[in-house]
């Protein structure tokens, strides 16, 4: 073979690894950017099934879908209470358990009861002349989560009591105000701001606290929103990843596809009522790629999967 031709093939196999090297250099220049469909969840409580009361009852929780996070709450009773008051708290909560879906247990070992039951025997001056406070009672830590109120934590103050009532209506009163539940209008409502001993429990609060706790105890991660602009095959975004449910969420990672996986990013732990934003630039990606899935994964159990996802397409000019 002559030399010529050799040269020949050697300049030929030069020019094609030019042109390739061309072809990748091109694949990984910078372009113009072009924009994604923003994404944008609208995540609202739903009221489709909330229950219709008459005036009596107006606003029943001092906030909407006010409740623990779980049906079994836990609580605890100051050593300050004597034995009258202790039995009243006692059958207070037994009461609402018959009622209810809820459980009520004592808080163990030294840990903190979600709700903390105080006594003393001095109560707070009459807010009008005849009447006494007998207790109060409230939430008294709560994570707004959009669904949900949650109460991490609620107290009783149990000041007063009529021994001569056969239901401790004092105690049952106050641990609803704990519960969330406001006063009603109804003279004949144990959450009538005055107690008497012939106040019933409301069906409709029975119903309200049954519909409140059927959903089970679980996070509820969501996509948020997404903002991503491509610049060649450079991806930056930035997502916001909320937990709108009623427990914190141990593990959570963030794995985005075009068409296969390009890349998974840990998110760690995110408490309930928290989002994490992660902002990430120049993460390459197909040069065509026209939409990209973002998909929070997590082993455990959540109210609802169907939100952990979130698609977005290039806009169209």
């Amino acid at each position: 073979m002559s030399m010529r031709i050799i040269d020949g093939l050697i300049l030929v196999v030069l020019l094609c690894l030019l042109g390739i090297g061309i072809y990748f250099i091109w694949l990984n220049l910078p372009a113009e950017p072009v924009k994604y469909e923003r994404f944008y969840l609208n995540y609202s409580a739903n009221t489709s099934e909330d229950i219709v009361v008459d005036s009596y009852y107006n606003l029943s929780q001092f906030y909407p879908n006010m409740r623990y996070k779980d049906r079994v709450i836990s609580y605890e009773i100051s050593g300050s209470c004597d034995i009258a008051k202790r039995k009243d708290a006692e059958r207070a909560f037994s009461f609402l358990r018959e009622k209810t879906v809820l459980d009520f247990i004592p808080a163990m070992n030294d840990e903190k009861g979600e709700i903390s039951v105080l006594c003393s025997n001095v109560s707070p001056k009459p807010e009008e002349e005849g009447h006494f406070v007998a207790g109060e009672g409230g939430p008294s830590e709560i994570i707004n989560t959009s669904k949900y109120a949650v109460i991490l934590s609620g107290k009783v103050s149990l000041y007063r009591r009529t021994s001569e009532c056969v239901r401790p209506n004092i105690a049952i009163h106050e641990i609803l105000h704990a519960l969330g539940f406001d006063h009603n209008n109804n003279p004949n409502s144990v959450m009538y701001p005055v107690t008497e001993c012939e106040q019933e429990l409301d069906n409709y609060i029975i119903n309200e606290i049954n519909k409140i706790y059927r959903t089970e105890s679980a996070s509820d991660l969501a996509v948020e929103r997404v903002d991503a602009v491509k610049s060649g095959r450079y991806l930056s975004f930035e997502i916001v990843i909320g937990n709108f449910g009623l427990q914190n969420s141990k593990y959570a990672k963030l794995v985005i596809l075009d068409e296969e996986v390009v890349k998974e990013f840990d998110l760690g732990e995110i408490e309930i009522g928290t989002r994490k934003i992660l902002n990430v630039e120049n993460l390459r990606i197909s040069r065509n790629s026209k939409s990209l899935i973002f998909d929070v994964k997590t082993n455990e159990k959540e109210l609802d999967k169907k939100n952990n996802v979130a698609e977005v397409r290039i806009m169209e000019s």
